[in-house]
């Protein structure tokens, strides 16, 4: 069984638990990372989690192609620590991971730019819009179910994805 690795961005309510709840139920090993900071995402895109994760999931929220970060007091921020969302250009400065299957449940995230530099290395999985939090959830739970019928990811992708009209607003991207 693949190791997953749910990343917790900001305030999706109990979306990460409750993918968490039913992975574990159907035997994935699942490790969660609450995200406090941008320095702690830029960890994550650099690969310094002590856990060896195939999947990583990213609970989030996404605005106009960008990934939503933790709001902090000017006196909390390390010094050079980002300030804003993260946009394909900063994903772009930081990111190490390779090799993985990176699903962003944020909306917008499957926007041409942020999809182009997450799947330069790894395989990765957003929605191209602005997609139904019920329907986020539906979709990553049908997409690891399949996995676990023993569907590749593609076909995994295509059911889960065939669902309905929201789920139909994820995309699959994988550079040749």
């Amino acid at each position: 069984m693949k190791n997953v690795l749910i990343v917790n961005i900001s305030d999706t309510g109990n979306e990460g638990e409750a993918i968490r709840q039913v992975l574990e139920r159907m035997n994935f090993l699942v490790c969660v990372k609450s995200i406090g900071r941008p320095n702690d995402f830029i960890d994550v895109l650099q690969g310094k989690i002590p856990f060896d994760f195939d999947y990583v999931i990213l609970s989030c929220h996404g605005i106009d192609g960008q990934i939503c970060m933790p709001v902090l007091g000017e006196n909390i921020y390390f010094e050079n620590e980002p300030r804003k969302n993260f946009s394909a250009d900063d994903v772009s400065k930081f990111i190490k991971i390779s090799g993985k299957i990176v699903i962003n449940l944020g909306c917008t995230t499957g926007e041409f730019k942020m999809a182009h530099v997450f799947s330069e290395k790894n395989i990765y999985i957003a929605p191209e819009d602005y997609v139904d939090g019920d329907a986020t959830l539906f979709f990553v739970i049908r997409l690891f179910y399949e996995l676990k019928k023993g569907n590749n990811l593609k076909n995994a992708f295509k059911i889960a994805r065939e669902s309905d009209k929201e789920t139909l607003l994820f995309g699959l991207f994988q550079e040749d």
